[in-house]
């Protein structure tokens, strides 16, 4: 969806007015994004603020630019939050997997020295 989007605005023609008009929703994002990004990611983005020229409306070329770096941030911002859901995924299936075998385990005996709440170790290991 995110490729798709830069294409059609890579298409698209830009004038004075939808410049101007870019400028100001950039500045309206980057006020709102602040309250919920990270300061790490905040920096980050806040680079791009510098695509724009001294009356604060980006060339065309700055705007190419600038939505190269957003794609590459994007597309990291991304990975990372795949990243950390595969990890919380993981761990909530580690917590399952002892919760299960501590079911199991509820009822029988236990080694001598063996701490309550840990499962037995049955089988072989792999």
């Amino acid at each position: 969806m995110l490729q798709t989007l830069m294409v059609e605005v890579r298409d698209a023609t830009t004038d004075e007015a939808s410049r101007q008009m870019l400028a100001r929703i950039h500045a309206e994002t980057m006020e709102e994004l602040g309250t919920v990004l990270s300061a790490d990611l905040m920096d980050e983005l806040a680079e791009f603020v510098a695509c724009c020229d001294d009356q604060g409306v980006p060339t065309e070329a700055e705007i190419r630019v600038a939505q190269a770096q957003l794609v590459g941030w994007l597309q990291g911002l991304l990975q990372g939050l795949q990243a950390s859901m595969a990890a919380q995924q993981a761990a909530a299936q580690h917590q399952l997997q002892v919760l299960a075998a501590q079911r199991q385990g509820a009822g029988a005996p236990r080694p001598a020295g063996k701490p309550p709440g840990l499962p037995q170790q049955t089988g072989t290991y792999l």
